[in-house]
């Protein structure tokens, strides 16, 4: 069976999208056949990611809601140092839209699911992985209530979990959604004592992973992907254990 997993934050800042990526590419590097699909519509970032890796971008998934294509004319194989067969990129935006375009013209939201659906059986994916907008929007709330398993990053500091509790809520009313919690950024690759508690508390599970602060992030400057850089790095580890904790699943990865 496929699997759709979304990564979501609360807050901006977090490395949601360069988390969503990396763990996208090695899935795919595994063998897997996936696509990465960027539903922040308002600050898209994979584009940026993926640029040396994708053709022009004619096409995106705001185009699609819109109206002006169908969702497989968004989907952009990835190749060269970024890419391996079987992955495929859609990106929010292309050059032709503006975020503005579509909250004045509007969609139907339902687009957004029977997309995803679409991509799954077009493209004969394992993985359908969503990078959401920080916080919650009609796009993040459709990829969660869509998804099998949902990774949340977030930082082990106040303002970050001072959203922790609206996002297990909404995890909890949507049901069947698989929780996994990664702490990213961590100074020394660990969160210590009470913060350690009170991220598992605040969430209701455990913490899958610590991700450590890496600066050798800064030093890539987004030209490469973390994973392909340093692929025995701590980081790249924990980017691991995330994948590992969502293939544990009620719903199997399939391989």
């Amino acid at each position: 069976m496929s699997q759709i997993i979304t990564v979501h934050s609360y807050r901006g800042g977090t490395g949601k999208s360069s988390t969503a990526a990396n763990l996208a590419l090695l899935l795919a590097a595994s063998g897997h056949r996936v696509a990465l699909v960027d539903t922040d519509i308002h600050t898209p970032a994979l584009d940026v990611m993926f640029g040396g890796a994708l053709v022009p971008i004619r096409r995106s998934l705001t185009d699609y809601l819109i109206g002006r294509c169908e969702i497989e004319d968004a989907v952009y194989p990835a190749d060269g140092d970024a890419g391996h067969d079987g992955f495929f990129l859609v990106p929010a935006r292309s050059r032709t839209t503006a975020a503005g375009e579509i909250l004045g013209r509007g969609y139907d939201v339902g687009l957004l699911r029977e997309g995803f659906d679409r991509l799954i059986d077009s493209l004969a994916l394992d993985v359908l992985l969503l990078d959401t907008h920080a916080g919650f929007n009609n796009e993040t709330v459709t990829a969660m209530a869509s998804s099998d398993a949902l990774v949340v990053v977030t930082r082990a500091d106040r303002l970050d979990l001072a959203g922790a509790h609206e996002t297990a809520s909404l995890a909890d009313r949507l049901g069947g959604v698989r929780l996994t919690v990664a702490v990213n950024m961590a100074p020394d690759g660990v969160v210590r004592g009470h913060l350690h508690d009170e991220v598992e508390r605040v969430y209701g599970t455990r913490i899958t992973a610590v991700l450590p602060y890496a600066p050798e992030m800064a030093s890539l400057a987004g030209e490469r992907l973390f994973c392909t850089a340093y692929p025995h790095h701590p980081l790249v580890a924990g980017y691991r254990r995330i994948i590992s904790d969502v293939s544990n699943g009620t719903t199997a990865i399939r391989h």
